[in-house]
């Protein structure tokens, strides 16, 4: 692949994930929560999707590759990490990850929502 194409393809993931997360539409993917969030208030839960919809901080330190693919944010004194896994959409259940996560046709996204104590 050549660097324009690789760059291209990162732009691609990227605005993918972005979408993604901020909509959690489920076209694109499926959200889970862990369940030690799952333990959080409804008023939590409900903060807790909104600051991983709104997230926008991503830096050199958490995102090496560009892709907007993970987070980790700080509320209620607690500690969250966001996910987001790409898997082959025709072989979703069986876990088997996708080799094209730019192709929205072939990818099938989870992102998974957990304290940082459950990673």
């Amino acid at each position: 692949m050549t660097n324009q194409t690789e760059q291209n393809s990162t732009a691609r993931i990227r605005a993918l994930n972005d979408k993604f997360r901020q909509t959690f539409d489920i076209k694109l993917g499926k959200v889970i929560i862990t369940q030690g969030v799952g333990c959080l208030n409804t008023n939590q839960l409900q903060r807790l999707l909104q600051a991983v919809k709104q997230f926008n901080d991503f830096n050199e330190n958490n995102d090496p590759w560009k892709e907007h693919d993970m987070g980790k944010i700080e509320l209620f004194n607690e500690k969250f990490f966001f996910k987001i896994d790409y898997f082959d959409r025709k072989n979703y259940s069986q876990g088997i990850g996708s080799e094209e996560p730019a192709n929205v046709d072939k990818t099938f996204r989870v992102m998974t929502i957990m304290l940082v104590s459950e990673y």
